[in-house]
């Protein structure tokens, strides 16, 4: 699991777990190591210096930020930093150790599908593998597997459109199409691919080729919030909570806090890339100023936290935020509408302010508005008697919350919780070695398009038609002679 991003990584490790639980060996390579010194037969290859260089060297939020004024460069930059990320953990000498031990041996091998390059270890093991998402992936992934693809009704997950599109928004999303399904086949996938190529050797299949193979795909989605797709037999569907916890209480501070709380609290946060740190101080003395207005308490993850606090804001480098959005008194969640943040708002009921930022969260926020579960703003364009006046329409109003309420029943109830399916598929292509039978068969474009029929129905009409216009230029010319032979007879 590559990427240094907690939102990536939170969503699978119950699935770690709960393998090793039933007495599985897992060998886990992840930049957030399980904190738990009493598993066995764990083991664990801390890739935890990727955040250096996701937050330091690339500065991953000043890249986010400004991907709304220059999305290709924005691309660019990400895919270096996510290749130069992948090489450096690469490198790592236990990495390495492992790869080049021929008495290594694994059964499957469970990769990121996102960032597909570690696809390239079941290669190395001889092994199948199973491909995994903490949310939905591009729509040229989604071809790879052979799930049908179509611009107008299904926005690429990078496109900040939902599947109810205007005409120019279907247009708009077709170029959406277009463009990243030739950016990632001639671009991204060709520089992951010279980076396997050192790696794994130069006789290595190409990742646009070695993606198809998946056994199974796990995608942290859910029909409740995302748009309705059809998928193949080898895609899984495992979101809605695979991450969520039981049981734990909140600092006696944070508790204190919100229990004083009268008039009701509001929870604030940005998620894990994008840092309150870094906006503008215009916005940030906008968000201080249109909470101090309000009969409020705000809990704020502020990554400084030197300043700004008061009686009536709590300001967190980090907040534990599932236990604080299941404290009755929170009345509100400011997101920027990350997956993991919406889902466990979904859970526990609470209206949201969306104000996306990057990539899936637009369309994420999107999504939620429409089935009415709060308001979209723009983070960077709002301002304080506006912000004030949707905080106290979603919090007051009670058509907010009551939906949130029946979208929470409706996401809980379940028939098998995720976490039970995907350990049953991992078991499954364990016990026969992969589930080939479950993978699309792989047609020629022109036959997937049936431009080969229309090909013999055109053939056909034409023929058709030529001879209908040969036998209407006979007949024409049969009663022309038979007329020209009646009339000589009268002469």
């Amino acid at each position: 699991m590559p990427t240094p991003s907690y939102s990536h990584q939170i969503v699978f490790n119950p699935l770690w777990l709960a393998l090793n639980s039933r007495g599985h060996h897992v060998t886990l390579f992840t930049t957030d190591p399980i904190k738990d010194t009493n598993l066995t037969n764990f083991r664990q290859i801390d890739w935890s210096f990727a955040y250096n260089l996701w937050h330091e060297k690339h500065n991953v939020s000043r890249i986010i930020q400004n991907f709304n004024t220059n999305l290709l460069k924005c691309l660019n930059q990400y895919v270096e930093m996510m290749n130069d990320i992948i090489i450096q953990e690469l490198e790592h000498p236990k990495v390495q150790q492992i790869m080049k031990n021929e008495k290594e041996h694994f059964d499957l091998v469970i990769v990121e599908f996102l960032n597909p390059a570690m696809i390239a270890f079941s290669k190395r093991f001889s092994c199948p593998f199973i491909g995994m998402s903490s949310m939905d992936i591009t729509n040229f992934a989604h071809e790879a597997l052979g799930n049908p693809v179509s611009p107008a009704l299904f926005p690429d997950f990078i496109s900040p459109f939902d599947c109810e599109m205007s005409f120019f928004e279907r247009i708009v999303n077709t170029f959406y199409y277009l463009g990243t399904k030739l950016y990632f086949k001639y671009y991204f996938y060709s520089k992951t691919d010279e980076i396997v190529k050192k790696y794994f050797g130069s006789d290595i299949p190409k990742l646009e080729d070695m993606q198809k193979n998946a056994s199974m795909v796990f995608l942290n989605i859910n029909p409740i919030i995302h748009n309705i797709r059809p998928l193949m037999g080898n895609v899984l569907i495992v979101g809605g909570g695979t991450h969520f916890e039981k049981g734990t209480s909140l600092p006696s501070d944070i508790q204190t806090f919100l229990d004083e709380a009268e008039s009701g609290a509001i929870y604030f946060s940005l998620g894990t890339n994008v840092k309150s740190k870094d906006l503008p101080e215009k916005i940030k003395l906008t968000f201080l100023e249109a909470f101090s207005e309000l009969p409020y308490r705000v809990l704020w993850k502020f990554e400084d936290t030197s300043t700004y606090e008061n009686s009536k804001i709590m300001i967190k480098q980090w907040l534990p935020q599932q236990q604080i959005l299941k404290h009755p008194n929170v009345k509100l969640f400011l997101t920027q509408g990350g997956l993991q943040s919406l889902e466990e708002a979904i859970h526990n009921a609470i209206p949201v302010i969306g104000m996306p930022v990057y990539l899936d969260q637009f369309s994420n926020v999107r999504r939620v508005t429409r089935k009415g579960l709060g308001i979209a703003l723009e983070y960077d364009k709002v301002k304080k008697q506006a912000l004030k006046e949707t905080i106290i329409e979603v919090i007051t109003n009670t058509k907010f919350k009551n939906t949130a309420v029946k979208v929470s029943t409706l996401l809980k109830e379940q028939p098998i919780s995720s976490l039970t399916q995907a350990i049953w598929c991992i078991e499954y292509v364990l016990k026969h070695r992969g589930a080939k039978f479950l993978q699309q068969s792989e047609i020629p474009l022109y036959q997937y398009l049936l431009l080969d029929v229309f090909a013999v129905f055109l053939l056909i009409t034409v023929v058709f038609i030529f001879m209908l216009y040969k036998f209407l230029n006979l007949a024409v010319a049969i009663i022309k002679e038979t007329r020209k032979d009646k009339i000589i007879k009268l002469e």
